[in-house]
């Protein structure tokens, strides 16, 4: 009897052993995985970083698209961004990019670069202010999109919000005086950068971000070569220089965006995103000269003020599904 409670006394020691070291792992990190920190006024910082890059490379590209053909505008723009990206690869390898979705890779990059096109062609004759927050209309197309596509239901709130945003957009391109094909092409660079992003969300189950920066800046460069070609013009030294800088700081600036949604909250992060607004109406005006109108103005704290009541409803409809989940059995 002695023995056998000797030995029932060591198994419970063991377990006892084996509780604590299990406890002891969960509160220690792996040494070798990635665990983010959650800080909030990093992410904003980061966010307005990037706002403020990208915004600056429309500059640079608005500029650029007055001076060359806008389709070797848009190929310096991936290509010296896909050079970036070289020494990733090499230190990463081929296994960095093998993938089994390549379809879905090349779809995403099409509706990206041809909207990134778009938008430039609408830089040639509208204020950057004007073209930067029609072509940020994208959240409510993505409505009308899921709602099509993958036969969403559109909830009362949300499609009220969209039409608010969406009188936004009437105020900015004021048709009773005529719609430029301008401000069509940006809202249609709009509704093909969401259709980008739904893509990318597919994509973002099994492909990492790297990854799915590389095929797009590839499938771009690829995409624009045959009517960059057409249309060439070779740039001068002081211009090479210029679509160098704007690749650089589009690829700095999806970096940044990238550690600002890694860093902070998606719904203390994400309203942010709409400082690029003020900041493009204030380069246009340093830049440029322009000034957008009363009408400009107000469209665009519509469109912002609905976009951020979107994104807030939609993390409440989130945290209240997550909560019936829970709930249930």
């Amino acid at each position: 009897m002695n023995r056998h409670a000797r030995s029932d006394t060591q198994e419970r020691s063991r377990a006892d052993c084996r509780v604590i070291r299990k406890a002891t792992n969960l509160k220690t990190p792996a040494a070798s995985g990635y665990t983010p920190t959650l800080n909030n006024l990093r992410g904003i910082l980061w966010m307005l970083l990037a706002v403020t890059t990208l915004t600056t490379m429309f500059v640079i590209v608005k500029h650029m698209a007055t001076e060359l053909p806008v389709f070797v505008v848009a190929l310096a723009r991936t290509f010296f961004a896909l050079c970036m990206l070289i020494p990733w690869l090499v230190r990463a390898g081929m296994p960095a990019i093998r993938t089994t979705r390549l379809g879905l890779h090349f779809a995403r990059a099409l509706c990206g670069i041809t909207a990134f096109v778009c938008v430039v062609f609408s830089l040639e004759h509208l204020i950057l202010a004007d073209a930067m927050v029609l072509a940020f209309t994208s959240p409510f197309w993505s409505i009308l999109i899921s709602a099509i596509v993958l036969k969403e239901m559109i909830q009362g709130r949300r499609m009220a919000a969209t039409v608010v945003g969406f009188c936004g957009v009437l105020m900015i391109i004021k048709p009773q005086g005529g719609i430029e094909p301008a401000m069509l092409l940006a809202l249609f660079s709009a509704l093909l950068t969401s259709t980008a992003m739904i893509s990318m969300k597919r994509l973002s189950a099994t492909e990492p971000p790297t990854r799915i920066v590389f095929y797009f800046m590839l499938f771009g460069t690829l995409v624009m070569i045959p009517p960059a070609a057409v249309t060439w013009e070779t740039p001068t030294l002081v211009q090479t220089g210029w679509l160098v800088l704007s690749g650089v700081l589009g690829a700095f600036g999806q970096d940044f965006l990238a550690r600002a949604y890694d860093a902070g909250e998606v719904g203390v992060v994400a309203p942010f995103d709409f400082m690029r607004m003020p900041i493009a109406m204030l380069l246009g005006y340093i830049a440029f000269s322009e000034l957008p109108d009363q009408w400009s103005i107000i469209g665009t704290a519509v469109i912002i003020a609905a976009a951020v009541y979107l994104l807030r409803r939609g993390q409440r409809e989130n945290r209240e599904a997550r909560a019936r989940s829970a709930d249930s059995p």
